[in-house]
């Protein structure tokens, strides 16, 4: 099948490739912190896995390396997207994994039986009418609220959340009272959350992930630098990528 010449096939953690765009929207940090909270705290490996708004599958194919669950699900409602996660997911070198992926919009689209124990979502963060949006409509969507926000999100998790299953966000930290206002409004409870700096001389965090659960209990609260004073990665974040493979690469970025 021939690609577009927009379209990259990058490494992303040992022999996995991810296919994306290079002009469109692609794998962050964000997406590597999501990951890594939902795999750092977990206890095993979950039975069931759904990854909400799943856009090229870069944290659905993190947490299937890191955690092999029974079954995974990943829905999204941009069709060219999906189109490239289910690329990358076709040429993954393991046969005994159990996907599904969803076209719809998680609003409204049916995901089977739920009774997931694991959920991860990473939804956009701004309102329309916040800022400039852009002319790409993959990159649009990824980050204004063309189809609903975290509201939306913690909705879809609360209905879909298994009893004791853990539902890991990413956001920014300034919309932190909407983030907890939302999850409290769909019946889910902070357990754990995770304000991450990009740099440790910065005064405050830029993104927060959070941890969710239909049950109340204590609350871990946690800190964490992506770079240094001197710009470095901290042993931290390079932690977090040796946790979830990202290190055990052979090579950098493949094209297709």
């Amino acid at each position: 099948m021939s690609w577009p010449e927009d379209v990259s096939r990058d490494r992303l953690v040992d022999d996995w490739y991810i296919y994306q765009r290079r002009g469109g929207h692609r794998t962050s940090t964000d997406d590597l912190l999501t990951a890594y909270h939902a795999v750092s705290r977990s206890a095993c490996s979950p039975r069931s896995y759904l990854d909400l708004g799943c856009g090229v599958g870069s944290v659905l194919l993190m947490v299937l390396y890191a955690l092999r669950p029974g079954r995974a699900q990943g829905i999204e409602a941009q069709g060219q997207s999906l189109v490239l996660a289910r690329r990358s997911l076709a040429e993954l070198p393991v046969e005994d994994l159990h996907v599904t992926l969803t076209e719809g919009d998680l609003r409204d689209t049916p995901l089977g039986e739920g009774g997931f124990e694991l959920i991860t979502g990473s939804p956009p963060y701004f309102p329309i009418g916040t800022g400039v949006l852009p002319a790409d409509p993959q990159r649009r969507a990824c980050r204004f609220e063309e189809r609903g926000g975290v509201e939306e999100y913690c909705a879809a998790a609360a209905s879909l959340l298994a009893p004791g299953g853990r539902f890991h966000l990413v956001h920014q930290t300034d919309a932190d009272a909407r983030v907890l206002r939302a999850a409290g409004e769909s019946g889910l409870h902070l357990r754990a959350r995770v304000d991450v700096l990009m740099r440790a001389d910065r005064s405050s965090p830029f993104l927060t992930v959070y941890e969710f659960r239909r049950e109340a209990g204590q609350v871990v609260r946690e800190s964490f630098a992506v770079r240094g004073r001197d710009g470095l990665w901290t042993e931290a974040y390079r932690g977090a990528r040796h946790r979830l493979g990202l290190d055990r690469t052979g090579g950098g970025t493949t094209g297709d």
